[in-house]
């Protein structure tokens, strides 16, 4: 392994724990520091503390169009055209091109 290699995969280990180290002192200092001192921010935080809201999960699971949206687009597909819905030629065609690009993309991918 030459010198180049060796300063290059340091560069990038740096980088990923520099990464993660801001993502950390975000979430921990500038987060909560922003909730007190961001009146806006503030405000948000006191209407769900008050209406016990799980902020994390509200707009994934906690509302109506969470339960409802995927049964209502599944069933839509399968009504308007059931010879289209599942593993289709072209289905499963465009999952083939998806992989073949991602390869390329990863087969010409400079490594230094």
């Amino acid at each position: 392994m030459d010198a180049q290699t060796k300063l290059s995969k340091v560069k990038a280990w740096t980088i990923l724990l520099s990464t993660f180290v801001f993502l950390w002192i975000f979430a921990t200092v500038i987060g909560p520091w922003g909730e007190r001192h961001i009146p806006t921010f503030d405000a948000i935080v006191e209407t769900i503390e008050a209406r016990d809201i799980d902020s994390g999960a509200y707009f994934y699971t906690e509302i109506d169009a969470g339960f409802d949206g995927p049964r209502e687009l599944v069933g839509d597909i399968k009504l308007m055209a059931p010879e289209r819905y599942g593993f289709t030629l072209p289905f499963i065609s465009g999952m083939t091109l998806c992989f073949i690009i991602l390869a390329i993309g990863f087969k010409t991918m400079p490594m230094e």
